[in-house]
C-alpha cells in the first residue's frame, strides 16, 4: 500500500531488484483491489514520512485523524487483567493427571478460576460473565429487553458479521442484494461491503470498470452499495423512501420483498459529528420496518451524544427493540479500549425461536466462528472490569472534550461550511474552490504538523474530517492553532 501523492517505494527495495515478478496467473481479488484504501493507515504513513521535519519540536506532529480518545481505560479494566494474569501464574503441575480440564464454556472438572483459563477459547458468542453484564447494561441504558448478545473483535467485526449474514449476491428473484449507506459515510462500513459484495463507485485502487490484471468487470454484477445523500449530516429519508419503493417487488411467495436488504446508520455520526434526534431514529426505524429491510444501527458513539438528542427520561440512550433492527456497540471509544478490540451486537429475542432476530443470531454464529471463533478472552475480562465503572465515568471524560471541540470549531471557522460538533468526536469542513482534500491533508502534515482525514475517503471530496478527542485539551488547542493557520495559508495559496 502506498500513501496518496507518493510514488510506490517497493520498486526500489532490495528484494524487488533481485526477484522476478510473479507469474500473471497469480490473481488478486478484484473486489479487494476496488476497495477503498484504509485512510488511517495512509495518514500514518504520511506522518512517518514527515516526522523528521518536526523532530526539533518536542510536540512533533499532532494527529487529529484517527478517532481515539485521550484518556485511559478505567482502573477496573487493569484490575481484571492483573488478577487474571496473576492467577494464571500460580504454580501448576502440568504433569499432574488430576489437574483441571477446561472446556470452551469455561467449565472445569475441578477447581481453578477464570485466570487459569485465559489461554483458552471461550464460547463463540462471548465470555459468559460479560454477556450477563451487557444484558443488564442494554436493558437499563438502552431499553433493550433480554436481547441476544454477541461479543466481537471491535465494532468493525460486528458490522462485517452483519454484512456477511444478511447480504446475498443475488436474491431469490435474481435481484442484486444492496446495502444502503449515507455519505459522508464511515469508510470501514463501505470497505466491508466492497470486499464482500462489491461496490464500484466508492474508490479503491483500480479505475472504474477494471479489476485485477486489468480484467473488465460488469459493475452492475458486483454492485452491493447504494449511497444516499445527507443534508448537513442528516440522512435524507425522502430519498430513502423513494429508493425503497422503487426497489420493492413481489416474489414467488407473494409476501413482498426488496432488493435493498440493509440500511446502515451511524449515530452519533462518523464522520459527520452529527447527533440525530430520537424522533428521526423512530422515523427511520418505522420506514425500514414498513418495507421489510434490516436496519443496522452503529451506536459506537452512544456516550458522545453531546446535547442528549437521543435520550428519554428513563433511558440514557434508547435503542429500538424491533426484530429488523440490529444494534452495534463498542468499548473502543467511551471506555478507551480501542487496542483491546471489543465490540458487541444486540439482536431482538422477540417471538423466541420463530423471531427473525433469533434466526439471524443463530446464522451469524457461523460467521463469528469463521472469522474470530471468539473475541480474546482476556480482552473480554478487561471489558467487564471497565463496564463496572459505569456510564457516568465515561460522561465525566467526555466533558473534557468541550475545550478541544470549541478550539477545533474555531479553527474551521474560515471555511464556508461546517457540519458536526454536537455528537461523536468529529467536525467536517468544506474546502474552498474545489481544493484537493488529499493534497491539502498531506500539506497540513508536512508544513503545519497536524493530520486530518481527507473527505474523499468518506465520499465527500473537497472536505476534511477533524477529530477533537485524541488530544488532551491543551494539546488540542495547539493543534487547532496549527490547523487554523494551515487553512488560512493553504486556502490563500489555492493549494
Amino acid at each position: 500500500m502506498t500513501s496518496f501523492n507518493r510514488p510506490h517505494d517497493g520498486a526500489n527495495s532490495a528484494n524487488n531488484k533481485t526477484s522476478s515478478p510473479p507469474p500473471p496467473s497469480l490473481k488478486i481479488s478484484s473486489r479487494t483491489i476496488r476497495t477503498l484504501d484504509p485512510c488511517v493507515v495512509l495518514m500514518k504513513q504520511i506522518i512517518s514520512r514527515h516526522a523528521d521535519k518536526w523532530a526539533d519540536d518536542p510536540r512533533g506532529i499532532f494527529s487529529l485523524a484517527q478517532g481515539v480518545v485521550h484518556w485511559r481505560p478505567p482502573r477496573g479494566a487493569y484490575d481484571a487483567l492483573g488478577a487474571a494474569v496473576l492467577e494464571n501464574m500460580e504454580p501448576d503441575d502440568n504433569d499432574n493427571n488430576d489437574a483441571p480440564v477446561y472446556g470452551m464454556d469455561g467449565a472445569t472438572t475441578g477447581g481453578g478460576g477464570d485466570g487459569r483459563i485465559i489461554h483458552t477459547y471461550c464460547p463463540d458468542e462471548g465470555y459468559p460473565p460479560l454477556l450477563a453484564a451487557l444484558k443488564d447494561k442494554l436493558r437499563i441504558e438502552n431499553g433493550l429487553d433480554d436481547p441476544h448478545v454477541m461479543v466481537t473483535s471491535g465494532a468493525n467485526q460486528a458490522y462485517v458479521n452483519c454484512i456477511l449474514t444478511l447480504l446475498d449476491e443475488r436474491d431469490e428473484v435474481g435481484n442484486i442484494s444492496k446495502c444502503v449507506v449515507f455519505e459522508p459515510y464511515y469508510f470501514n462500513h463501505v470497505m466491508a461491503v466492497q470486499t464482500s459484495r462489491g461496490g464500484s463507485g466508492c474508490g479503491g485502487t483500480a479505475p472504474a470498470g477494471e479489476g485485477a490484471g486489468g480484467v473488465t468487470i460488469d459493475a452492475g454484477s458486483v454492485e452491493g452499495l447504494l449511497v444516499g445523500p445527507t443534508r448537513k449530516g442528516v440522512p435524507d429519508l425522502a430519498w430513502l423512501k423513494a429508493r425503497l419503493e422503487e426497489n420493492r417487488y413481489d416474489n414467488n411467495k407473494n409476501d413482498g420483498g426488496n432488493a435493498i436488504r440493509v440500511v446502515t446508520l451511524v449515530n452519533p455520526g462518523n464522520p459527520t459529528g452529527v447527533s440525530l434526534p430520537h424522533e428521526f431514529l423512530e422515523e427511520i426505524t418505522s420506514l425500514t420496518k414498513e418495507y421489510g429491510v434490516w436496519l443496522v444501527m452503529d451506536n459506537t458513539y452512544e456516550h458522545f451524544d453531546v446535547k442528549r438528542k437521543n435520550a428519554l427520561p428513563d433511558v440514557e440512550y434508547p435503542c429500538f427493540d424491533e426484530e429488523h433492527v440490529i444494534n452495534i456497540f463498542s468499548f473502543s471509544k467511551g471506555y478507551a479500549m480501542a487496542g483491546f478490540r471489543v465490540g458487541y451486537i444486540a439482536l431482538s429475542s422477540k417471538h423466541g425461536d420463530e423471531g427473525r432476530g433469533t434466526q439471524v443470531y443463530e446464522q451469524m454464529l457461523k460467521v463469528q466462528d469463521t472469522i474470530a471463533i471468539c473475541t480474546s478472552r482476556i480482552s473480554q475480562m478487561a471489558a467487564l472490569g471497565a463496564l463496572r465503572a459505569g456510564r457516568d465515568w465515561v460522561y465525566d471524560r467526555v466533558k473534557t472534550l468541550d475545550e478541544g471541540r470549541a478550539a477545533i470549531l474555531d479553527s474551521l471557522s474560515p471555511l464556508d461550511e461546517i457540519i458536526g460538533g454536537d455528537g461523536a468526536m468529529y467536525v467536517m469542513g468544506k474546502l474552498p474552490g474545489g481544493l484537493d482534500d488529499r493534497q491539502f491533508a498531506s500539506s497540513l502534515v508536512e508544513h503545519y504538523g497536524v493530520a486530518v482525514i481527507p473527505g474523499s475517503f468518506c465520499g465527500f471530496p473537497g472536505w476534511i474530517r477533524v477529530c477533537y478527542s485524541n488530544l488532551p485539551p491543551e494539546d488540542c488547542k495547539v493543534a487547532a492553532e496549527r490547523l487554523k493557520r494551515g487553512i488560512l495559508e493553504l486556502t490563500a495559496k489555492k493549494l
